[in-house]
């Protein structure tokens, strides 16, 4: 009880609970104070001109924290946009920029279990912070814990419901830059399955389809409203797998439906699969779409339809990004068509800033993505949008059905066309997460990186913990470091990279590992061997004191 919950560019996130490692009524209400005393430092016009704008979704607690956060603003004066009720993440994103907040803050534990629940910080530019603002806010926090007196009753004077206003710009912001089929194309397709996962996304993806004129998707019932107890799940998080999407899949299966979409808990991501049909019916078999899958499809999809709209802008003025654990293969797609990739940090933090660093030098940013199904439109908004992404994807799965093929066909000929990307991933739990320390104390300790893996020898390292790169001729990591950070890849013969990383936000060391290759099959093999030798050879779980997971 006595360890502080640490606050970063993730802001917090942890069990809800009694002590100061756990989120409570205290932890929000210092966090909240340190907060507006350095945004009276950093940012004092704007935030008198403009408050904040705080939202909270369905989750235990999350209204209460909301309001109690609204409260230490309103105790200084400081105007409000409050949400009358729950919202996806990407409305408040959408909010800070259309609103001119000098902050925006959301109550969210996102696609965590029920028992947890997060305090994510916009800055001013609509976009997640990065440093240095972190360090300043969490030395204000560290400032300011005394409990300040706050009114019993929300001053109404301060406060104000900014949710139509969001609505109206967002949803024309998405039909004006990212539908582009006509709503009789459209409506003329088939419909989809989609399930919020018991979260908050369900109405706003609803109103999405209907500006899009899509027929209206059949519903997952019983995980429609949302529900804190997350009831149908193990995990709100349709990255777990089948447990996750059983219900969405036996929906589509009784309604013969080829497309399935599921939203985690606060809309800010999408997952989708596709299930094969047999003379227009369903089979029960499902092709699962990773976050890479998507996200190659969703650029081509934008790609292909910003060239027919837009063939006076050149390709070298366009942008689209990726996180460093992401595929590579929107890397190789942007070397075939000519426009600019870049490579960021993990988390849409750094993807959302650096797209705007890309726009104020003049080149227009058509898309980024993560491949923990976090998807960014920048003509939206500044962050992962699942709402967005579901009303696209969905499009694009009716335009490629009107041609006679798949989304998995279609997904096929892309890696035809930009190469084999195998791709793997998957966790061991570190709970806390500070077991995972000794996992990268051993692999960088003295400099001497590991060799081989699996027999297939080590061509490069990156260490994001102490700034190298092998692989540059000074030696130096292009991507910005942070001394200790637990992020290091390994680069093999044989065209793969496997980068292991501890979660910011949950008690999970991950690994990400990719093969390029001409041939799949070969491809395959040595992901295979590589992935067989993580455990035993890298991260050596017991040692650690970390399980795998699943046991």
């Amino acid at each position: 009880m006595c360890k502080r919950l640490e606050f970063g560019t993730a802001g917090l996130r942890a069990k809800m609970g009694p002590g100061f490692n756990r989120m409570n009524a205290v932890t929000i209400q210092q966090t909240t104070q340190g907060l507006l005393r350095y945004l009276q430092q950093q940012a004092p016009q704007q935030l008198a001109d403009n408050g904040v704008i705080i939202g909270f979704d369905a989750r235990h607690n999350s209204k209460d924290y909301a309001h109690l956060a609204a409260a230490v603003f309103a105790s200084a004066g400081v105007k409000v946009a409050l949400p009358g009720g729950f919202v996806p993440t990407p409305f408040v994103a959408a909010g800070v920029a259309l609103l001119g907040c000098a902050a925006g803050v959301m109550v969210t534990a996102s696609h965590n279990t029920k028992e947890y629940n997060g305090y994510k910080v916009y800055w001013g530019n609509g976009c997640q912070i990065i440093p240095p603002h972190d360090a300043g806010i969490a030395a204000a926090i560290e400032a300011n814990q005394q409990l300040w007196q706050l009114p019993e009753e929300l001053p109404q004077q301060l406060l104000h419901d900014p949710t139509d206003a969001i609505s109206s710009s967002y949803y024309a912001k998405l039909q004006q830059h990212l539908r582009f089929c006509s709503a009789a194309k459209n409506g003329a397709g088939a419909r989809a399955v989609y399930t919020p996962l018991h979260g908050v996304g369900g109405k706003f993806v609803l109103r999405a389809f209907s500006d899009f004129g899509l027929p209206p998707p059949v519903l997952v019932e019983a995980q429609m409203q949302p529900d804190p107890e997350f009831p149908t799940v193990s995990f709100p998080n349709p990255e777990e797998g089948e447990g996750t999407w059983q219900m969405a899949f036996d929906t589509a299966t009784a309604n013969n439906v080829q497309l399935v979409l599921a939203n985690d808990p606060d809309a800010d991501r999408l997952a989708a699969a596709e299930q094969t049909l047999a003379d227009g019916k369903g089979t029960g078999q499902f092709t699962t779409f990773s976050g890479n899958d998507i996200g190659l499809l969703l650029a081509d999809w934008v790609w292909t339809n910003f060239r027919k709209q837009h063939p006076e802008v050149p390709a070298s003025s366009c942008i689209m990004l990726a996180s460093a654990v992401s595929s590579a293969a929107l890397g190789a797609m942007a070397a075939a068509e000519g426009f600019r990739f870049e490579q960021t940090l993990t988390g849409f933090k750094w993807l959302g800033n650096i797209a705007k660093q890309k726009q104020a030098q003049g080149l227009t940013v058509l898309f980024a993505f993560e491949e923990a199904i976090g998807f960014m439109f920048p003509a939206t908004n500044m962050d992962k949008d699942g709402v967005s992404a579901a009303a696209v994807f969905a499009e694009m799965a009716a335009s490629h059905y009107r041609r006679g093929t798949t989304v998995a066909a279609h997904l096929r000929e892309l890696y035809n066309r930009y190469g084999q990307f195998v791709f793997r991933a998957s966790y061991y739990i570190a709970d806390p997460p500070s077991r995972s320390q000794p996992v990268f104390d051993r692999l960088r300790k003295d400099g001497q990186y590991p060799t081989a893996l699996g027999g297939v020898k080590v061509t490069g390292v990156r260490d994001l913990g102490t700034g190298l790169d092998t692989r540059q001729p000074d030696q130096q990591a292009v991507l910005p470091w942070t001394p200790g950070d637990m992020m290091l890849t390994l680069f093999f013969e044989g065209d793969g990279v496997l980068t292991l990383r501890a979660s910011a936000t949950e008690p999970k060391l991950k690994y990400y590992l990719e093969v390029k290759g001409a041939d799949r099959a070969a491809a395959e093999a040595l992901a295979s061997r590589l992935e067989a030798a993580i455990t035993d050879e890298l991260v050596q779980p017991q040692a650690a004191g970390i399980k795998m997971r699943g046991l």
